[in-house]
């Protein structure tokens, strides 16, 4: 009897009626580099189990990481005990199963360490090309195998496939760029445009100029954008709203970015990195605006928010706090160069990382340029600049968006969580502080 099963049997002896366990068999195969020299090669496989439930107007949850079956009945017994210590209220029924779903087109990818030891050598020569002298990163491929069971009927597995190329080029002058590429299979990754990008930004910021805090017009790189759009599909979480921790709280409705923003999360997209078939409640997944011509159209919801909020589930559960999957980002026109051409004077930053907010419900952050960042006059580039801190609130870069690129592609790392499809923006007015990094 498989692990999903045996839980199953355990919540109807023991009466539970709003139930959930997921089975996660995850298989990963990682490959790290430095000095353009291979140093790591692994390969892990875990199995997990979830368990949640809700009881007497109460939550409970808990990860095991087990393939045996007696130890996930053991750990729901023990949830359960521990629940029912405790008086409460009203339940929130889970949705009603059982569900169809959509014919899925993942499959898994391959751990092949030969092929993924030569994409990234193609990457490193890439960069040697484009003028870096040396590059480290990692190529990662990962298989999720899930399979959720939930006392309401709802029966459901997928594969959820994720191959990731990361990789940091440097020049001796210490200069350094970043190059990025994720999909659903390998051959999604492009090795000598990763090595282009991290290659040439390393080569193109080995010559610095002055530079003083103040403010900026500026191009946002891809992964720039991804991980600040990426922000409102998170905070478009009902949870939050209901924490008082979302600058979207009260603004259904309301222009909350520039007319031509607009924010979609589609887990529906095959072969994206982000596809799903349900969420964790085993609701189909579908695809929902976030934002329309910079309206903000709804949040995302479990059903338990749903509830809260009388509407229904948009299928975004998190059991605890409903999350985007695969979010979109819609497209303009023109590259990087034909932004800072329109731009004229300011900054073009290529990467980031360490947002941390000042505060949730005014939006108020700040995050850390990495790599390569460049000073330009008159659409021209001067030189690489440093020390800068972009420390703003992200309703404002929203609304000072001026022009997309059409230059879009997919940002998912250890700084941008939810898979991202994201182009270039020119967004006036940014403010740039001194970093103490």
């Amino acid at each position: 009897m498989s692990i999903n099963n045996m839980v199953m049997s355990c919540f109807r002896r023991l009466g539970v009626e709003n139930g959930v366990v997921t089975t996660s068999r995850n298989e990963e195969a990682l490959l790290r580099f430095s000095n353009d020299r291979m140093t790591v090669a692994d390969l892990v496989e875990m199995t997990t189990v979830s368990i949640f439930i809700r009881e007497n107007g109460r939550k409970a949850a808990t990860t095991i990481a087990a393939g045996d079956p007696d130890k996930a009945v053991e750990a729901t017994e023990t949830l359960v005990s521990g629940l029912r210590r405790h008086a409460g209220g009203e339940d929130t029924p889970l949705p009603q199963g059982p569900f169809r779903y959509r014919d899925s087109k993942a499959v898994p990818a391959p751990m092949d360490f030969d092929s993924m030891a030569e994409i990234v050598a193609q990457a490193v020569d890439s960069a040697r090309e484009s003028g870096a002298s040396r590059s480290a990163g990692s190529m990662r491929v990962a298989n999720d195998h899930v399979s959720l069971s939930t006392t309401a009927g709802a029966e459901a597995e997928t594969v959820l496939p994720q191959v990731e190329l990361s990789m940091r080029s440097f020049s001796d002058e210490g200069s350094s760029g970043h190059g990025l590429s994720v999909g659903a299979a390998m051959e999604d990754i492009d090795p000598a445009a990763v090595g282009r990008e991290a290659g040439g930004y390393a080569y193109r910021s080995r010559s610095t100029v002055p530079i003083e805090p103040g403010i900026y017009d500026a191009v946002l790189a891809p992964m720039v954008l991804a991980d600040i759009v990426s922000q409102v599909g998170s905070m478009a979480s009902a949870f939050y709203v209901d924490m008082g921790m979302s600058f979207l709280q009260g603004r259904v409705g309301e222009q909350v970015a520039a007319p031509l923003l607009s924010l979609t999360d589609d887990p529906t997209k095959d072969g994206t990195i982000g596809q799903r078939l349900f969420d964790d409640e085993g609701v189909p997944v579908r695809s929902n605006h976030i934002l329309k011509d910079g309206v903000l159209d709804g949040y995302l919801h479990n059903s338990t928010t749903a509830l809260a909020h009388g509407v229904s589930t948009t299928a975004n559960a998190g059991l605890i706090s409903p999350h985007p999957f695969n979010l979109i980002i819609g497209k303009g026109k023109g590259d990087m160069e034909a932004l800072a051409t329109e731009m004229g004077d300011g900054l073009v930053v290529t990467n980031v990382w360490y947002l941390r907010y000042q505060n949730h419900a005014t939006g108020e952050f700040s995050v850390i340029p990495r790599d390569a960042v460049f000073k330009v006059e008159d659409g021209s580039v001067q030189g690489a600049v440093g020390g800068l801190r972009i420390s703003d609130s992200i309703p404002s870069l929203l609304r000072n968006i001026e022009s997309l690129g059409d230059d879009r592609r997919w940002v998912r790392w250890w700084e941008v969580d939810t898979p991202t499809l994201s182009p270039s923006a020119l967004v006036r007015g940014v403010r740039f502080t001194r970093s103490t990094l």
